[in-house]
């Protein structure tokens, strides 16, 4: 039996942000809820409800709404692209020392995955999951030059570059309004 969610959005057992978005009625997910608590802007209009919204359209014959479909389109800016600005500059200095080698070229790199969850999941979501994203860049970073496994305080240093990228998106956010 599954548990209750707490969310002043479940009315009966429907997601009312969801139906409102769809004009049907959107029943309650509990993967969809904890992945909608973890969004930029929570038990709103964010890509996890639009998405549930576009679903439950479709499921009943309806056409999804462009409206619907702008939502959820991954943000092109966010935390994670702070944290690629963060680590560009890094390689620009360490290539001015002949030390650019240290760092992966974007190309080589696949963060771009990495980068877009990241911009998916806002600061928020980015403090939430910050030791699997640093296990996971420092991994790709190990990949790329195996002798990072010896570098003292290397996981440390990515778990700072991620909170200084969340700050910096929150700064911006906070300067833009």
């Amino acid at each position: 039996m599954s548990e209750t969610i707490e969310c002043p959005h479940n009315v009966d057992g429907y997601c009312q942000i969801s139906t409102d978005l769809a004009q049907v009625p959107v029943p309650i997910a509990q993967d969809a809820c904890a992945a909608c608590v973890l969004q930029s802007n929570p038990r709103s209009k964010n890509s996890v409800t639009c998405s549930k919204a576009i679903q439950y359209r479709t499921l009943v014959g309806m056409l999804p709404t462009p409206e619907l479909l702008e939502c959820v389109k991954p943000p092109t800016h966010g935390v994670g692209t702070e944290l690629d600005e963060l680590i560009e500059k890094t390689r620009s200095f360490l290539q001015r020392v002949w030390l650019g080698w240290l760092i992966p070229p974007r190309v080589q790199c696949g963060c771009s995955a990495t980068r877009a969850l990241m911009n998916q999941q806002g600061p928020r979501g980015c403090v939430h999951n910050r030791a699997q994203l640093a296990n996971e860049i420092h991994e790709r970073w190990r990949k790329h030059l195996p002798l990072v496994r010896y570098l003292p305080l290397s996981r440390c240093l990515v778990g700072i570059y991620l909170t200084q990228a969340i700050r910096r998106f929150q700064n911006k956010e906070t300067a833009n309004g």
